[in-house]
């Protein structure tokens, strides 16, 4: 009997997952045309075309339903982050994983606008995938703090100011995408970032280099 039975399950669980991927992505799709202060559960059913009571079955309201999309959306960014490779360099790592969060946010534009909106209730709740993504990309700077390497004892400060940098670049080029943005802007932009929160290690001969280790 139990073979007869799998089929079947395995289309309930396909089913499943089609479900929530639609309302998902219908939810994403509202939000940033319309912006949380807009959305509504009937506005969803009409757009995703499950019933209110669907949804409610796979997201308790309407705060779950947004967490949930963050967590999933999240989810994506942190892959990408894992799979930096990293080294005993912490200015490289630092510019890898500021490299890798610049194009994911420039290749998924839906994402990076909904990201930017926070969890439902303005941040009190936090999102899992976030912060597991925020404190890898943050491990860099606060070993270079730990070894008196930034020129500001607010950590705190210096990890804003290099959200801010990256975050400004990212919203550059997504609100006037027909702008000629020199390819070289995130580049230089995070360069800049590097070279003025780092100290330079000293040099071979005694003098103090320029700018970061790297």
């Amino acid at each position: 009997m139990e073979p007869q039975l799998q089929p079947a399950a395995l289309r309930r669980t396909r089913q499943r997952e089609e479900a929530r991927r639609a309302i998902l992505d219908a939810t994403e799709a509202i939000l940033v045309e319309d912006g949380i202060e807009l959305f509504s559960i009937r506005k969803l059913a009409t757009r995703c075309g499950y019933t209110a009571p669907t949804i409610y079955h796979y997201f308790r309201d309407k705060d779950g339903l947004i967490d949930a999309l963050l967590e999933e959306r999240f989810s994506r960014l942190l892959q990408r982050v894992r799979r930096v490779a990293v080294g005993p360099d912490q200015v490289a790592n630092m510019r890898e994983y500021g490299r890798a969060f610049l194009r994911f946010a420039t290749s998924n534009p839906t994402f990076y606008r909904v990201m930017l909106r926070g969890p439902s209730d303005g941040g009190e709740r936090k999102i899992r995938a976030a912060e597991q993504a925020r404190d890898i990309m943050s491990a860099p700077l606060l070993a270079l703090a730990s070894d008196g390497r930034l020129w500001t004892d607010d950590v705190e400060a210096a990890r804003q100011s290099l959200w801010a940098m990256l975050h400004g670049v990212v919203a550059l080029r997504l609100g006037n995408p027909k702008y000629a943005w020199s390819k070289n802007l995130a580049d230089v932009a995070l360069e800049t970032a590097l070279r003025g929160l780092v100290r330079a290690l000293p040099a071979r001969n005694g003098k103090n280099g320029k700018g970061s280790e790297s």
